[in-house]
């Protein structure tokens, strides 16, 4: 793998998001907790978007049978949006704050397993390196282009539609 296989990005970003939920648990301090959470709920907004708008055609094109998959993953994405919402209803660092952001670990967590042990090893399998530097590249510049979710609406997805949107045949139902 390159530096730049979609694959290997996508699986830091994952290793990234489990030590920044660790780390979230080292503050008592409300203020750094709230700058702790914005970052990371912005750099969930940004993976999420970031595979629905780079990875995941990508992914459709080169192997058609992940569309079951790619329905279940946006519906993940979309369960993760609602779940970071809801910390924001909550005062940092409070009891019910932190259930919140546990919930959105939870939601995160089973949807990056999926993912790495699914559609990341389908990818991995079908795709050459050179396909998978290219997707890599234009996830960077992705990235680069909507930091701190700049951008991004973080609005859900209706996962069938997005499927057949970008697949150009319907969603298997």
């Amino acid at each position: 793998m390159t530096d730049y296989d979609i694959t290997a990005l996508i699986l830091t970003e994952h290793d990234g998001f489990r030590r920044q939920f660790a780390q979230l648990r080292d503050s008592s301090d409300p203020d750094e907790l709230a700058a702790q959470w914005n970052d990371l709920a912005d750099r969930l907004e940004v993976h999420a978007s970031g595979e629905e708008a780079v990875f995941y055609p990508r992914l459709l094109r080169q192997v058609p049978a992940e569309k079951d998959d790619t329905v279940h993953a946006v519906h993940d994405h979309n369960k993760i949006r609602t779940a970071v919402q809801e910390v924001a209803r909550h005062e940092v660092g409070t009891e019910a704050w932190w259930q919140a952001v546990a919930a959105v670990q939870e939601e995160n967590s089973e949807h990056m397993e999926e993912e790495e042990h699914d559609m990341l090893a389908t990818f991995r399998d079908e795709a050459d390196s050179s396909l998978r530097e290219e997707i890599g590249l234009a996830w960077l510049k992705f990235h680069e282009e909507h930091a701190h979710a700049r951008g991004l609406s973080g609005r859900p997805k209706d996962p069938e539609q997005y499927v057949e949107q970008v697949s150009g045949e319907p969603a298997d139902k």
